[in-house]
């Protein structure tokens, strides 16, 4: 059966690329535990309410500084494009997986190495999923071709391969040195399995079922882009979030436990609209689903950031910025649909990758980006940390650190 694909620049996934320290398996119920002792579950998320809110917002209102990375140009470590699920960050490291090419940096963007290589022989990959660390262990794990490759990493040496609980995983992450969580693809409408916990020999331990099966004829079709993230770690805890669903999961040996519903109301996609039950007809599509809004969520200690654009049509790549206050409740949309930067005088924060942290924002810029915007700011290039920049250098990352 054919896959249709239909490219998006947005993702209605939870995206938080973090760092790469592991905790046992329990630590993960323990804290749902303890911030449910705290603030009752799940929480609603007036997304639809915010959309008639409109709200200037300011870098110094909600961080304290900005930092600027600038990655290293060599021959072996070119970086094309940023996707949320294969950036990753430890002590000493950026980690950054392109479609068939990892590649390793220093927190000061010097060049390491590249991590594994292309093929089809023990420990080599080809279209890259996921990306993953376990500082703990030393450990990077790279999901490719319906295997877990594992590699050392101070030295990039492969290590061992490791087979996910379920033939049509989608995205993966490391729970702890031992289990993994899964989540399962449902292109073709009939998948049971919506996510599993399994050990490293590929056996379920926990799985879980979904419910909302539908029919497809003709192939399965699929609407991503670069930020599909449909697993992401928040502190100890391993969330879900499909990009059709409106509900955020932390994964436990319990089960999915509900974190946030996003309130949508009239910009919720009704499943009729989508792309599957339209059958991957594009014209009907961009004509249906225009209207409605696809969104990513980011959490932080005090914020969920939700950047959306509309499901299909022209305004599709258009991104747009919401934000959700998690000390007052409120949500609303980001005036002129970017933060001003007035910390640094730099680039504007407009779509934010993921979050490396629950106090750390990630952005990448193309150096392109970055002269095209100094036409007007010609200050820019006079920053301490983007003098020198070349127009064809490596992108720059531009870290936001959040208050606390």
């Amino acid at each position: 059966m054919k896959t249709k694909f239909y490219p998006i620049l947005l993702c209605a996934a939870l995206c938080a690329c973090g760092g790469g320290n592991k905790q046992q398996a329990s630590a993960t119920d323990e804290n749902v535990a303890e911030e449910k002792s705290a603030v009752q579950y799940p929480i609603h998320i007036p997304f639809e309410e915010g959309m008639e809110v409109e709200r200037e917002v300011k870098l110094s209102e909600i961080a304290d500084s900005v930092t600027y990375i600038r990655l290293e140009t060599t021959d072996n470590g070119l970086v094309k494009y940023f996707k949320a699920s294969l950036m990753r960050r430890t002590s000493k490291y950026y980690i950054f997986g392109e479609m068939q090419n990892v590649i390793q940096f220093t927190r000061n963007g010097k060049f390491v190495r590249n991590i594994g290589r292309r093929g089809q022989g023990p420990g080599e990959y080809n279209y890259i999923r996921q990306v993953d660390v376990d500082e703990k262990t030393g450990k990077v794990y790279i999901y490719s071709n319906r295997r877990i490759h594992v590699y050392d990493l101070e030295t990039g040496k492969y290590l061992q391969t490791i087979k996910p609980g379920h033939p049509e995983t989608l995205s993966i992450l490391m729970q702890n040195d031992s289990t993994i969580i899964g989540y399962v693809d449902n292109s073709y409408g009939q998948q049971k399995t919506k996510a599993y916990i399994s050990n490293l020999n590929g056996e379920i331990l926990h799985e879980y079922l979904r419910h909302d099966l539908f029919e497809v004829k003709g192939g399965s079709y699929m609407v991503g882009g670069a930020q599909d993230f449909y697993l992401s770690q928040y502190h100890d805890m391993i969330n879900l979030k499909e990009y059709e669903n409106d509900t955020v999961y932390t994964v436990t040996h319990e089960g999915l436990q509900k974190r946030y519903i996003i309130d949508t109301g009239k910009y919720g996609i009704k499943q009729e609209h989508t792309f599957a039950a339209l059958h991957g007809n594009e014209a009907a599509y961009n004509r249906l689903a225009a209207e409605y809004l696809r969104y990513a969520v980011l959490e932080t200690e005090n914020y969920l950031f939700l950047p959306y654009a509309n499901w299909a049509g022209s305004e599709r790549n258009s991104p747009k910025m919401a934000m959700y206050d998690k000390r007052t409740g409120e949500c609303y949309r980001v005036k002129d649909d970017f933060i001003k930067d007035d910390l640094s005088n730099g680039m504007y924060v407009y779509y934010p990758h993921c979050a490396f942290d629950e106090h750390t924002l990630v952005l990448s810029f193309l150096a392109g980006q970055i002269y095209h915007e100094a036409e007007k700011n010609p200050e820019l290039l006079n920053h301490p940390q983007l003098k020198g920049l070349k127009e064809d250098d490596n992108p720059v990352l531009m870290i936001v650190h959040l208050k606390r």
